[in-house]
């Protein structure tokens, strides 16, 4: 299987082909990371299409010298949701008509919900930093060295934000009485 930075070389050298492997790769992790951080279906949906969009229209600037593939679309990624949260906080939300609708309601389906709800409820009280690394690498399944080219850190500092925002994280569920 051809590396990411590969895929994107002959994407820019006008391999349609190649793109869609790129887009094969990263769609799963690029809709976690929107749903993660949304809640919202159809907006984690709206965003991943878009940074393939815009990944598609810049892959000739991207330079594999200064970060993988990958960080580089998520990076892409990162500030496409910094955006989408500032035009939203000025505008009237109508998150009820849009919300996962979720499983039927079965006691395993409604219990799952409500773990993912209080995990999302949760991250956002850490700090913004904190909520990415934690989002980008266990929802979007990103390495360190990922994490750190995206977000514009070094790999240790990653490290230890990593490390206290679980800690964290777990003395907040478990304040609300998730012990798991």
């Amino acid at each position: 299987m051809e590396s990411l930075e590969e895929l994107a070389r002959r994407t820019a050298d006008g391999d349609l082909e190649a793109f869609g492997a790129i887009y094969r790769a990263l769609l799963d992790p690029l809709y976690r990371y929107f749903f993660w951080n949304l809640a919202l279906r159809e907006e984690a949906e709206d965003l991943t299409e878009e940074v393939f969009t815009r990944c598609l229209a810049h892959i000739g600037d991207y330079d594999p010298r200064k970060a993988p593939f990958r960080a580089w679309v998520f990076r892409i990624a990162r500030n496409m949701l910094v955006d989408h949260l500032r035009k939203s906080a000025r505008r009237e939300r109508k998150d009820a008509a849009r919300r996962d609708p979720g499983q039927p309601p079965v006691a395993e389906a409604l219990e799952e919900e409500e773990r993912r709800r209080a995990v999302r409820e949760a991250l956002r009280e850490l700090p913004a930093t904190q909520r990415q690394v934690v989002i980008m690498k266990y929802f979007s399944g990103m390495s360190n060295v990922e994490v750190a080219a995206a977000l514009g850190k070094s790999e240790g500092a990653v490290n230890a934000i990593q490390h206290r925002a679980l800690r964290k994280l777990g003395d907040i569920l478990e304040r609300r009485g998730w012990r798991e």
